[in-house]
């Protein structure tokens, strides 16, 4: 019998955990019985170099070999956009929100929102353990969008952005999973109308993203962080055309009109998601949905007295 090589590590025993950092760029421990996050679709570049070429002049053909400058990390996962369950109680998710360019606002009782910032930024640092070998991100921020279609769930995509850390073996931490709430499907039960511009509207797709401009800043001094630079927001819907007399998208985009966008999933206090967008209409093209007239509805979330293109409530 033919001797085996050592046994490989397996995929999909990965785990992760995340915290909020009090300091930018310092490890805040998180563990699995305090900080597990329910991820899905886990993935990871845990050694990103950027490097400087030696350029070497050389009697013979060949490199003259690279320096490696400095290395980054990232780290994409996805979370189901559920609420906590209670209403005014923040959910598990809260603080992946910090490092993505939100404040988060508790009313005790009554919601939890997320809004749009410009400043003082969070951070958070996550670790990701696959069969027993330890990823550290720490310092993250990055970007954030949401998919919502018909017969699917709400998708709240994360990509976050770290300086390296040497990965370690480490055993699989204990894990405690509970607080999670199970996400309601999106269909005409469970998921509200799209509200544009005052005009209530069947839709399949739903769609957003923060659009943050991340940049990897590695300077003597010493400055080295990930910063949200700026942001360009975008979004679109895909929605049923009723008569061009209720609703008239044409127009409205042609006219660079503001507008408001809405729309709630859920149907029990602690489970519903609200979304308001403020935005205009930059683009329509003409789609169907089962046969049905529809309208590609493409939006540019535009701030009206700042930060306020973009904001979820949990209530």
């Amino acid at each position: 019998m033919a001797n085996l090589l050592a046994a490989p590590r397996v995929w999909d025993k990965k785990a992760v955990i995340l915290k909020t950092e009090a300091t930018y760029g310092v490890d805040p421990l998180p563990t699995g019985v305090a900080n597990y996050i329910e991820a899905r679709n886990v993935s990871l570049t845990s050694f990103d170099a950027e490097t400087v070429d030696r350029n070497i002049t050389q009697p013979y053909l060949g490199n003259g070999g690279k320096i490696v400058s400095t290395i980054w990390s990232k780290l994409s996962f996805e979370i189901a956009l559920a609420p906590s369950g209670v209403a005014g109680t923040a959910p598990k998710w809260g603080p992946i929100m910090l490092a993505l360019g939100f404040a988060e606002t508790i009313v005790a009782v009554t919601s939890v929102a997320y809004n749009l910032i410009s400043t003082a930024f969070g951070g958070v640092t996550a670790y990701l353990n696959i069969d027993g070998v330890n990823y550290k991100f720490i310092g993250c921020r990055g970007e954030a969008s949401v998919s919502m279609s018909t017969k699917g769930l709400p998708i709240l995509k994360v990509e976050l952005t770290s300086g390296y850390t040497a990965p370690a073996a480490l055993a699989m931490p204990a894990l405690t999973t509970t607080g999670w709430m199970i996400e309601e499907a999106i269909n005409s039960v469970n998921t509200g109308k799209l509200t544009v511009n005052g005009v209530d509207l069947a839709w399949s797709a739903f769609d957003w993203a923060c659009g943050n401009d991340i940049k990897r800043i590695d300077l003597p001094g010493p400055q080295r962080e990930v910063a949200i630079a700026d942001r360009n927001p975008s979004a679109s819907a895909t929605v049923l055309a009723p008569a061009l007399a209720a609703f008239d998208p044409y127009a409205l985009a042609a006219a660079n009109t503001p507008i408001l966008i809405s729309n709630t999933h859920g149907l029990v206090a602690g489970k519903k998601v609200k979304t308001d967008l403020k935005a205009t209409i930059s683009n329509v093209t003409e789609d169907q949905i089962e046969g049905m007239v529809a309208y590609k509805l493409t939006f540019t979330p535009t701030p009206v007295s700042g930060n306020d293109e973009i904001a979820l409530s949990l209530i």
